[in-house]
């Protein structure tokens, strides 16, 4: 894995779109609908259509929130560690990402290029 397939496969708008907001969008419609065919009284359906479009707009809001903390710490890593980042993200295998939370990926490997600068400025003071 790279960090630009990385940031295309994972940490990108379409991602975002494909995988929180559509189908966030499509349930939304589908309970909606479901609402529809089964409450008579205007007021029943206005008030559970308001509750349900609630969640929905909070999970979306959620989860692009946790994606943009993901993608700061994405761009942090690259600006601080370049060579170490592409190399750590490199032993990952691309289909791997899958089964790992990628925030918590990207978490351990800024720990581990930390403690590796942290051991070479402690060689070099002695």
């Amino acid at each position: 894995m790279t960090p630009e397939l990385l940031r295309r496969d994972w940490l990108s708008l379409r991602y975002w779109l494909t995988r929180c907001v559509l189908p966030s969008a499509a349930i939304l419609v589908g309970i909606l609908l479901l609402f529809r065919g089964l409450t008579d009284n205007a007021s029943d359906l206005n008030q559970n259509a308001l509750i349900v479009g609630f969640f929905s707009l909070y999970f979306i809001f959620v989860r692009g929130g946790h994606l943009l903390m993901i993608r700061s710490l994405h761009f942090e890593l690259l600006k601080k560690y370049p060579e170490g980042y592409a190399e750590k993200l490199g032993y990952i295998p691309r289909g791997q990402i899958r089964r790992r939370n990628v925030g918590f990926t990207l978490a351990r490997i800024k720990r581990e290029l930390m403690l590796e600068e942290k051991k070479k400025k402690s060689k070099r003071l002695g």
